[in-house]
């Protein structure tokens, strides 16, 4: 008999232990960070479904040849809720010098992007009579 309650306890200690590796190990994946590149591939769909969104009712006569935007800043943060940052600049009009800053951020969390800044921005003049000579 204690010989059979000796095997079912050290059955229990491996069980325990078993289950206590698992739950550290999904605790460490869960709290682990998304790939950078991960995260780029999101920004990056993220990215062309705003393009697509912010052409979409503009008269195709009054776009350039191909609307794009620019990734001018991709930042990546050590602390905080947010991990990553990024700034795009739309250019899409034909004849007016006009972009759209969109600023974009990484939930680290959630590992989600949440845009939160959104402004037209007038392009600088570069015809030759406003420089100087």
């Amino acid at each position: 008999m204690n010989r059979l309650f000796s095997i079912q306890k050290k059955d229990l200690i491996i069980s325990r232990v078993q289950t206590l590796l698992i739950i550290v190990a999904l605790v460490f994946i869960s709290c682990s960070g998304e790939s950078d590149e991960k995260a780029r591939e999101k920004l990056e769909v993220i990215l062309n479904d705003d393009l697509k969104a912010i052409i979409e009712g503009v008269d195709s006569q009054n776009l350039i040849d191909e609307p794009y935007y620019d990734m001018v800043l991709y930042q990546n943060y050590d602390e905080g809720n947010y991990s990553k940052r990024a700034v795009a600049d739309f250019y899409f009009l034909k004849d007016v010098d006009v972009k759209i800053i969109r600023k974009y951020r990484y939930h680290r969390v959630h590992r989600m992007w949440d845009r939160y800044y959104n402004e037209y921005s007038f392009l600088p003049d570069t015809s030759d009579t406003n420089q100087k000579k």
